[in-house]
Parts: C-alpha cells; structure tokens; sequence
C-alpha cells in the first residue's frame, strides 16, 4: 500500500504543479476566462445538460494534446455496520490476484472493496487529442491512467491481460482507454482499448450525479478493446459499429472472445434526445466470474441491448430512462437467460451551485441464475430475482472545479443478499468531494 500511496502522492504534486503553472489546456469548467456553458451545467469538465461544450484554456505544455484530470475522495456507510467485502485470491497465468465478493457491506453500490472507510475512489488524468476530420485527413489520440478503489471496474479483467492485477491491497491502477484515432470528413475510427457506449451512467465522476451506482451500471461493461467506426454527419446524429475483443478485455483476448457493438444516437431538439446500444459476442471456452472463479463457459453467445431517453422537462429539471435487456445462450446446459431492467434519474437544478436528485430502479435476473454472463457482468451484481433501488442526492458545488456529493439509498432485494447474505434490504449513505484540475 506505501508504494501506492507514495505514486499517488507523486502524481497529484505533479499534477498540482502543471495546472498552476498555467501551462495545461484545460476544459470549459476550469478556465474563468472561458464560460460556454451555464453555471448550473458545470461539471467535470462539462455535463452532458450543456453539450455542446468546447475545451479552452492556456498554451498546452503537451502542444496539440489536452490535458485535465480530477480527485474523487469520500466516505460511505451502511446500516448494517458492515464493513468491507472478501478478497477471494486466485492464481491465473503466474499472478496473483483478488475478486471483491459482493455479498456484504454495501454490496456493489460503489464498486469499490473498501465501503465504510475513507477512500480516494478515483485520480483520473487524462491526456488527448480529438482528430477532426472537417478539413481532411486527421489524427488524434488518448491515453488515461486512473487509480483507486474503484478502478477494479476498469481493469481488463474479462481475459486477465494488459493491466489486470495492478493492485496493492483495496486499491487498484487501471488504463481505462488507451487509443489511436484517425479522422476523415464525418468519418473516423478508433483502434485500442476504448469507453463502452452503454447506458446513461459512466464510471468516470464528471459523467455522474450520484456518489454511488446503479445496478444496471455494475451490469454493464466499462470497456471494449478493437476497432471502432464513427459516422456523424450532423451535431444530431451520430452512429458507430465496430469489432471487439468480447467485454472489459485486453489486448491479449486470452480467451478468444469476438463481438460485434453497435451504438445510435439521435438529438430531436434541444431538450429531448435519444440513443441505442448493442453489443454481441461469442465468448470462448473459459469466463471468469466475479467470485474469482475460472470456469468452463463453451462458447456462450451473449447479447445486451441498451435504450436511453432523455429530456429537459424545464430549465431546472431533466429527467433520463434507461430501459435493458440481456440475454444469453448456455450451450453446456441449453437454456436461454434473460435479465432486464430499467432506472430513472429525476435532476433539478435548484441555482448556480445546488441541485437535488433521485434516482430509481427495478431490475430482474429472470433465471435467478447469479452466475450469468450476457455482455458484461452478473445481472444485478450477484443477486438472484428482482431488486429495487432508491436514492435520494444532493450536489453542492461552490467553485467550477469543486463539486461535493452526498446521498441517501436504500436497497431491497428478493433474496438475502446484504450482511453476509442475512437481509434482504438496507439503508446506506455517504459523501464525497471532487476537485478537478
């Protein structure tokens, strides 16, 4: 854990040191001197309430390249008292390596394995630079290194390559994107390892409200590794197919999984907004689940489907849906699994610096198989059957690149599932600060 702590350290010294220079380009939210968005839709770097949001800043140390990052520190408790949940240590390929086993504490609210103590949960940087193909042929690139708590979510650990298994204790270092992009009028590609487009939540904090996560976000993955190709003719429409490597793997595809993702996104007017996500993949003869355990899989194919609406109910308040639908075909025992579900996210912007939110959520695992695999995760975590969610935030930010969150949940599940598997339900809440530089 020291040589952890000590690179983090490091890093945000460094960090510190670049943007007080003035020598970092940096976003929309943390130039005074340059303002396109509206103070309520300031988030790290920019809230998708106010997209378009273009970047300005000071000269870039990194020339044509970007660079911003953020810290993300808080607490989170439960009323339970339970406090942390089960490392499973395995050995796979000559390493070491653990499996949070979420059925305890907060069981799979955040996604971290430390949950009633303090914890930086995210230091994310991150450097790049868009390709913009409006004037020929161009080239762009991106590379992001985080760590924390959370970053076991971001590891390549659905073959265990690249940079699984960086970790030391209950904190983790991750590369969520690293990729090369080349741009030609409305056409572009990416080839790397780069964000899932899928659902309304994201795993990076300047994409979320909410401290914790929904279920249906710990369903999904958060990355593909292949080829992806953009089409966006106009600032309405944008449509993507591409090839991957299965969900949340690496470069090496150690277990030769293949898929196809699809990805259309549509902006009717300028309050209402759609989009649609796919992805398929055949995955190969072995899976790990997130109980730590390598299993036979026998070449499953599996499918997720991801519908996302919303829209700007009045200048204050925006609302969001997120419906899914997962399925997968088990070849070993022939039988068709299905999980769905749906949450809601109600904001209302009450001023420049607080806003109020809930968030609501019904999913179902319809096999209550908790081993299922569709496209990313378990359904719902590890639970089996139904589970509902309900949280109640609050968001105080009293400078651009300041932002505090804190929250109230509770969480009702068909089976036993919380306080090592004794209750069906329970109350949790906590808060968290985040600077961005």
């Amino acid at each position: 854990m020291k040589s952890y702590f000590r690179n983090f350290v490091f890093a945000l010294i460094a960090a510190s040191a670049v943007y007080f220079s003035g020598a970092v380009s940096q976003g929309a939210i943390f130039n005074g001197e340059c303002d396109p968005c509206e103070p309520a839709c300031e988030v790290l770097p920019c809230d998708p309430l106010c997209n378009p949001c273009t970047p300005c800043g000071r000269k870039s140390l990194f020339g044509q390249f970007e660079f911003y990052g953020y810290l993300q520190a808080g607490l989170y408790v439960n009323s339970r008292g339970a406090k942390t949940e089960r490392l499973r240590t395995t050995n796979y390929r000559g390493r070491t390596v653990s499996f949070a086993v979420p059925d305890s504490g907060n069981s799979d609210l955040l996604g971290t394995t430390r949950l009633t103590e303090f914890q930086v949960n995210q230091l994310w940087l991150n450097l790049h630079k868009e390709a913009d193909g409006k004037h020929g042929l161009d080239w762009g690139a991106r590379a992001e290194v985080a760590f924390g708590t959370d970053l076991w979510l971001n590891q390549s650990f659905g073959d265990a390559g690249f940079d699984y298994g960086w970790q030391d204790g209950d904190y983790f270092t991750a590369i969520p994107q690293i990729y090369a992009q080349l741009a030609y009028g409305d056409l572009s590609v990416k080839l790397g390892k780069f964000e899932a487009l899928v659902g309304y939540e994201s795993g990076r904090v300047e994409d979320c409200f909410f401290y914790s996560h929904s279920h249906l976000f710990m369903f999904e993955p958060c990355s593909y590794t292949g080829a992806l190709f953009e089409y966006t003719p106009s600032d309405n429409f944008t449509a993507a197919a591409g090839y991957v490597t299965g969900a949340d793997t690496s470069f090496n595809n150690h277990f030769d999984d293949h898929g196809f993702v699809g990805y259309l996104s549509y902006t009717f007017n300028p309050r209402l907004s759609a989009s649609y996500a796919v992805s398929y993949s055949r995955y190969g003869n072995e899976r790990f689940y997130r109980d730590g355990s390598l299993r036979w899989y026998g070449g499953n194919n599996g499918a997720l489907h991801t519908v996302v609406l919303t829209y700007q109910l009045t200048k204050k308040l925006s609302y969001a849906i997120q419906c899914e639908y997962a399925n997968a075909k088990d070849r070993q025992l022939k039988i068709d699994r299905q999980g769905y579900g749906f949450n809601n996210h109600l904001i209302y912007q009450i001023n420049d610096r607080w806003g109020v939110g809930l968030r609501a959520e019904w999913a179902k695992d319809a096999d209550n198989d908790p081993n299922d695999f569709y496209g990313g995760y378990g359904f719902a975590g590890l639970y089996r059957g139904e589970v509902q969610e309900y949280t109640l935030g609050v968001k105080w930010t009293p400078y651009k690149n300041v932002s505090v969150h804190s929250e109230l949940r509770y969480d009702r599940a068909q089976e036993e599932v919380f306080n090592f598997g004794r209750n069906k339900d329970q109350f949790s809440g906590g808060f968290c600060t985040v600077v961005g530089f």
